[in-house]
């Protein structure tokens, strides 16, 4: 009863949630791991990939992280597993990449862009100079329909224990036991026993920046929601539709399965509106951001430079004070200067300092206390400063004596205009008015002036 309620209200809550948002994920990107290769058994046989309609999705040629390589490859497509031929995906080969639904980027990943039913299937890639198993990348394209769910739950493998309690016990017990059509027909006529199981994506990587030694945190998370498991428990049955012998072929099937919806619409109605789950669990590790940005090879460990360079020019008895970037107290920090480390707390350089809480300071300094000064965290090279010191005494008297030679040309050239303006003022004195002609001519105008207001 308290499951039935769950679902009813999870319904209720999507039903006023999709008219006020109708949100698609933009991308989709999918790569096999390399720690899990193909075998013999069905479920590896190739990865499961959910995508929604309108989505963009990346299938990569390539183990998860692993890097890119120029030999050629090419991909397939079978329509229906187990029913159809494979044949060779049609790219699409517009001049502007940007409007081709369908292409192939220079990493061999399929891009698929808005997709839809038609692009469901079994792709895989074909690495043409070693085509082993390990080199061999398929996917099952699966469309599956908009979450239900209104929250993903989170917490550690007793909270899943508590979940799995909550969502999967009653459903699976429905699979063995419901007098149900749908449930029936599957258990009578399709002979096939049915399972809610959880399909878990890789670990995140242990997330300890800005955590306490032994507490980092990483994650997983179901692999695009819950799948139902499928075994076959006596021969294929004939007369099957398309439907019914994909369930056949494939190892699982997504709980959000459209080919589900279609076919066993009360089923799917129970098993789209359970919620993700996040397993997170205690980890320990080296703090390094952005750990697969540019500097990867700085943040293992392997970079020869910093992260972060500077150079300052400070005038001598000036203060700075330097924090190290992307550090906490938890943070082991160790500041060297041309090599050397400087020790905490020490105050044999009063103008060279580190404190308690990792800050470095520069006081009043002198020309002998420029240097390299750089900075690590957890024995990661995080950031180097390359400080010059100048006198001011001698920094003044150059600049002063430079100031000086542009304001003594400034001032001959000043004083030649003046001198020449002299000049030319005396021997034209002859033109100018006197004091009392200036006072007639104003006299004059002044009684014109009133004669014409008259």
């Amino acid at each position: 009863m308290k499951f039935l309620l769950k679902l009813l209200l999870n319904n209720l809550i999507f039903s006023i949630s999709i008219c006020v948002e109708d949100y698609v994920p933009l991308i989709t990107k999918e790569c096999r791991e390399k720690d899990r290769l193909i075998s013999s058994k069905k479920e590896d046989f190739y990865a499961i990939v959910d995508a929604l309609e309108g989505q963009t999705l990346f299938l990569r040629c390539r183990f998860c992280n692993a890097e890119v390589t120029d030999s050629p490859k090419n991909w397939y497509k079978v329509d229906q597993l187990g029913v159809t031929e494979p044949y060779e995906v049609k790219i699409d080969m517009g001049n502007d990449i940007n409007q081709n639904r369908i292409s192939v980027n220079h990493k061999h990943s399929l891009i698929i862009k808005n997709i839809s039913a038609q692009d469901a299937g079994f792709y895989y890639c074909v690495h043409y100079e070693d085509q082993t198993n390990n080199e061999k990348f398929n996917y099952l394209v699966d469309i599956v329909v908009k979450e239900k769910a209104v929250a993903v739950e989170t917490g550690n493998i007793t909270a899943w224990a508590k979940y799995q309690e909550n969502y999967f016990f009653s459903i699976n017990n429905l699979f063995k036991e419901s007098s149900g059509t749908e449930f029936v027909y599957i258990r009578d006529q399709l002979h096939i026993s049915m399972e809610l199981i959880t399909q878990w994506a890789p670990w995140s990587k242990c997330q300890v920046c800005g955590r306490p030694q032994g507490n980092g945190i990483m994650k997983r998370k179901g692999m695009c929601s819950f799948r139902i498991k499928l075994g076959v428990m006596s021969v294929l049955p004939g007369n099957l539709s398309a439907g019914e012998l994909y369930l056949f072929k494939a190892p699982a099937v997504s709980c959000r399965s459209t080919k589900l919806q279609r076919m066993f619409p009360q089923i799917s109605n129970l098993t789209s509106v359970i919620p993700d789950f996040v397993q997170d669990d205690r980890c320990d590790g080296i703090c390094n951001p952005d750990a697969e940005g540019v500097n990867k090879g700085w943040k293992v460990g392997k970079g020869t430079g910093f992260k972060y360079r500077k150079r300052l020019v400070l005038a001598e008895h000036s203060h700075l004070t330097f924090v190290c970037p992307e550090s906490s107290l938890d943070n082991s920090v160790v500041w060297k200067r041309n090599g050397m480390t400087l020790k905490r707390g020490d105050n044999s350089n009063p103008h060279v300092m580190v404190d308690t809480f990792n800050s470095l300071y520069l006081v009043d300094v002198t020309p002998f206390d420029k240097g390299n000064y750089s900075c690590y965290v957890d024995d990661i090279r995080m950031q180097q400063i390359i400080v010059f010191v100048f006198s001011k005494t001698k920094l003044l008297t150059k600049e002063l004596v430079r100031y000086l030679i542009y304001l003594g040309y400034i001032l001959f050239l000043s004083s030649f205009c003046y001198c020449g303006g002299l000049i030319v003022t005396c021997q034209r004195r002859h033109l100018f008015k006197t004091y009392k002609e200036l006072k007639e001519e104003e006299t004059t105008k002044s009684e014109e002036d009133t004669v014409n207001l008259i």
